[in-house]
């Protein structure tokens, strides 16, 4: 049990475990019932399924949000908004996140707080072979082919430069911070 005299004054922000697959829902409590300042990034990927590839978005820290509060006045009222499991303890603490560590990953993030990860491969860009036989291998891709989801790549054998084709998933695809300045 955490003495309440142990709580610091002030707000300032904190980890908070939510639900698992909840988050956007606590987030979204909190904000709107007591009106907190909430961040909830998130990370959208894109993955094969029986229908296609389809694009997802999922919290990039699942099961956890960041609030800022003042834990003196509002514990209680956080840690059983709905959606929210508890504020997590450290060494019989609670302790309160930098505003340094949120404000470089909101800095990061675009309005959303959307991350893209895995952006697809355009025609120029160099990239890596990341399985097969040719695994580590740098090439250039010099035609997109997103509906058969390949990629065709030049690359240099024994000093001449073949076009071959590969998967998509097979070559490394770089991950890039989509910003509000760059939309």
């Amino acid at each position: 049990m955490i003495a309440t005299e142990q709580f610091p004054r002030g707000e300032q922000w904190y980890c908070v475990r939510t639900k698992p697959k909840k988050e956007r829902m606590a987030a979204s409590n909190l904000a709107s019932q007591f009106g907190l300042d909430v961040f909830c990034p998130q990370i959208r990927f894109r993955r094969k399924t029986a229908r296609g590839p389809v694009w997802f978005q999922e919290a990039m820290f699942p099961g956890y949000i960041f609030v800022r509060f003042d834990l003196y006045e509002m514990k209680r009222a956080v840690s059983y908004a709905p959606g929210v499991m508890n504020i997590p303890v450290f060494n019989g603490r609670i302790v309160p996140i930098p505003d340094s560590v949120v404000e470089s990953l909101q800095k990061d993030l675009n309005e959303e707080s959307v991350v893209d990860a895995g952006v697809p491969l355009e025609v120029g860009e160099e990239t890596t072979i990341l399985e097969g036989s040719m695994r580590g291998l740098t090439v250039k891709v010099v035609k997109v082919m997103p509906a058969e989801d390949r990629v065709s790549v030049l690359l240099e054998m024994l000093g001449t430069l073949v076009e071959a084709e590969f998967p998509t998933d097979a070559l490394e695809h770089r991950i890039k911070h989509r910003l509000a300045s760059e939309e």
